[in-house]
């Protein structure tokens, strides 16, 4: 790599340390560390919410569809959009009403002790196996453009983001979120114009580009698939524990719901950046033996210029640390909150929970990290990868979690059953796939998901029309979804961190002048310091000037929040 872009890189990981730094010494409780005292703003809380969901892992797998199959990777992704809208809708306000410091903290008042435990316990596989998944993604990059190894930058990814994420719990995750989408959307923006050019423009692309390639959907992906994959993004999104602590951390209920749709927007914006930079490289870069998933990689080595690079590897890593920081802080939350002091240590005072928050984080870290080697070692595909795992776990964990928060009838008996059947469907599932192998691997992926979400949601339905919840179980679900009626009072404290957040944003700035000045590598470059000298000019205005904290302010008492 070159030093120029090595200087960028090493400015990206210093100020994210920085940044939990700061903020370490004001994690006083759990409250703070894991729901940042419940002040999350609208504009913090959706970007955070999407930069929590969009890895490395999106970039580079999503742009290797759309350079191998066309526009049908972005019908895909846009898949998001309805997804984000239902759970907003449906659940934002829901969670933040429920008072919660974790996404299954709920479930002993609204079920029972052992609903509870079941789905920590089959919930954090999941999210410790998307982690990794996350993790592999950011060094299939930086192996493939920048000959570096694939286990020295998934190490790299996965340690920063520990130590920025176990210093500074919930607000150095949400303020780094914030900076890292910066810099994600200068990096695919950036690309996107420079692939346009290589590829000779929009005239040559559409000449050179296979029949059907910019089509809404194209084989082997079929409108059957893309609404299978609405129904398995929206379970991701509704029941995904780093999105879900986005609407309970949130200052008011308006606020909640503003960060739903600010992150609806996002997925509909963002995506076509980078999809389109790898569906325009296809007509520039021969597909003969070469794997789609470095595309990014290949074209960001190719077309980016010294120090520009470096801002592209560290939008990659940024948008990795994004969730991989978010998945790290709801997993030990969970583990030290549901598990913990529930069941191992309930006298313990708050200073020793939030010590063993910090293990559990460094714990779930790791493990992450060794998923991530092991897929590299045994070179697993991605994609597929990813769709087996959330087609197996994602119906019999998530529906019947968020049962609970929609209707009364359904017992703990009930969602115990709908568990096991949905396990049940998927296992078999698999062990079809293992034994008969099917050809058509995109249509068995599409039923994968469709059975076992259906299989799912009818045990609820046949549990809550025929063995609802009775006597005192009834009573307290009643309880409990009265709860959820009543509109939640708004945070009394306000924390804007905007001026955290304008200083790494104006410490990258610099770090691009000076490589756009020659200082690193002695040579000069115009879009480096053009860049470097935006980034600046951003970061000193949110530090500086009071107008933009009040632009982004919500009011917290809005009429919708006072007859929701």
């Amino acid at each position: 790599m070159r030093s120029a872009d090595l200087a960028v890189l090493a400015a990206y990981f210093v100020t994210m340390a920085a940044v939990g730094l700061a903020y370490s010494r004001r994690m006083k409780s759990l409250n703070v560390y894991f729901a940042g005292g419940r002040q999350l703003s609208w504009w913090l809380g959706g970007v955070s919410f999407v930069m929590a969901y969009v890895s490395a892992l999106s970039i580079v797998v999503y742009s290797g569809l759309g350079y191998q199959y066309g526009l049908v990777a972005l019908t895909i992704y846009w898949t998001t959009v309805p997804g984000t809208v239902i759970t907003t809708l449906l659940l934002a306000r829901r969670w933040r009403r429920a008072g919660v410091l974790t996404p299954t903290e709920f479930l002993e008042n609204r079920y029972s002790p052992a609903v509870r435990q079941l789905f920590v316990w089959s919930g954090i596989p999941l999210k410790v196996i998307d982690d990794g998944l996350k993790i592999v993604a950011i060094g299939v990059f930086v192996s493939a453009g920048m000959k570096i190894s694939s286990d020295v930058a998934m190490i790299a990814a996965g340690t920063i983001a520990l130590i920025y994420t176990m210093l500074g719990g919930l607000w150095a995750v949400a303020v780094t979120d914030f900076v890292q989408f910066v810099l994600v959307m200068a990096g695919i923006i950036l690309m996107l114009p420079l692939t346009l050019h290589a590829a000779g423009g929009w005239s040559h692309f559409v000449a050179a580009v296979p029949k059907g390639f910019l089509k809404p959907v194209s084989p082997p992906y079929s409108w059957g698939y893309v609404g299978a994959f609405v129904v398995l993004s929206t379970m991701s999104l509704a029941g995904n524990w780093s999105l879900i602590q986005k609407f309970y951390a949130a200052r008011s209920d308006g606020e909640c719901r503003g960060t739903g749709w600010l992150a609806a927007a996002l997925f509909f914006i963002m995506p076509p950046l980078w999809i389109f930079a790898g569906v325009l490289a296809r007509a520039f870069v021969s597909p003969q033996g070469f794997d789609p998933q470095r595309i990014y990689a290949r074209i960001s080595a190719q077309l980016m210029p010294p120090g520009m690079l470096g801002l592209v590897i560290a939008a990659l890593f940024a948008a990795t640390m994004s969730v991989l920081s978010s998945g790290y802080n709801v997993s030990s939350a969970v583990l030290t909150v549901d598990v913990h002091r529930r069941l191992i240590h309930p006298k313990a005072t708050e200073r020793e929970l939030l010590v063993m928050g910090r293990l559990l984080t460094a714990l779930v870290a790791l493990v992450a990290i060794a998923i991530a080697l092991a897929i590299t070692h045994f070179h697993w595909t991605i994609f597929n990868t990813m769709v087996a795992a959330f087609g197996f776990f994602l119906p019999p964990t998530v529906l019947p979690l968020l049962a609970g928060l929609l209707t009364r009838r359904l017992s703990a008996g009930g969602a115990i059953g709908a568990f096991a059947i949905g396990i049940a469907t998927g296992l078999v599932i698999i062990g079809y796939k293992l034994i008969a192998q099917p050809r058509n691997l995109e249509s068995y992926q599409a039923i994968s998901i469709v059975i076992p979400t259906v299989a799912t949601l009818l045990a609820l339905f046949v549990a809550a029309m025929f063995f609802p919840a009775k006597g005192e179980a009834a009573e307290r679900a009643s309880r409990f979804l009265l709860q959820l009626k009543r509109p939640a009072p708004p945070s009394e404290t306000q924390e804007n961190p905007a001026a955290v957040a304008g200083v790494v944003i104006a410490v990258m700035g610099v770090a691009l002048m000076l490589v756009g000045l020659g200082l690193v590598s002695g040579r000069t470059n115009g879009l480096s310091f053009s860049t470097g000298i935006a980034f600046g000019v951003a970061g000193v205005a949110m530090m500086k000037h009071k107008w933009i904290a009040r632009l982004l302010q919500r009011p917290t008492n809005s009429s919708t929040d006072l007859h929701a």
